[in-house]
């Protein structure tokens, strides 16, 4: 057995030592001076590519709702550099979760006052959002380029 953890002792009212635990000061943020365009540690960076404000975010090759998670992160992170830019050229699958992330991608660049815009998309606009019914909405919220 290993030693017990260090304990601090101060006098009861009866006069008898008690035990406290020893408390550390409270870590310092995390995040402070992290620059806010920078990506947050815990987001992996596109398959390829680094993240960066200056350059479209890349898609990949699949859009599904095992990739959502991080692209969403992603997503945020370029929003707050002042970036709405993804670049859907190499994207060959997509699902509803995928469609539905783009979706609110677009609304949340709107409330930032920001246009997404989704470069090499048109394929995705007249496939998938089509046979969903979605075209128009996503027509709608973002700018579909070639």
């Amino acid at each position: 057995m290993g030693k017990p953890m260090a304990k601090k002792k101060r006098a009861s009212a009866a006069g008898r030592p008690v035990a406290q635990p020893v408390r550390s000061a409270p870590l310092a943020n995390a995040d402070e001076g992290r620059s806010q365009c920078a990506p947050p540690q815990q987001t992996a960076p596109p398959v390829g590519a680094a993240p960066t404000c200056a350059a479209p975010l890349p898609l990949g090759s699949s859009l599904s709702i095992r990739e959502v998670g991080e692209r969403a992160a992603q997503f945020k992170a370029m929003f707050a550099c002042g970036s709405a830019e993804a670049d859907a050229g190499k994207l060959e699958s997509i699902d509803t979760a995928g469609l539905q992330l783009l979706l609110a991608a677009a609304a949340a660049a709107r409330r930032r006052g920001l246009s997404l815009k989704l470069h090499g998309a048109e394929q995705l606009h007249s496939g998938a959002a089509g046979a969903l019914g979605l075209a128009e909405h996503l027509a709608a919220a973002a700018e579909i380029l070639p």
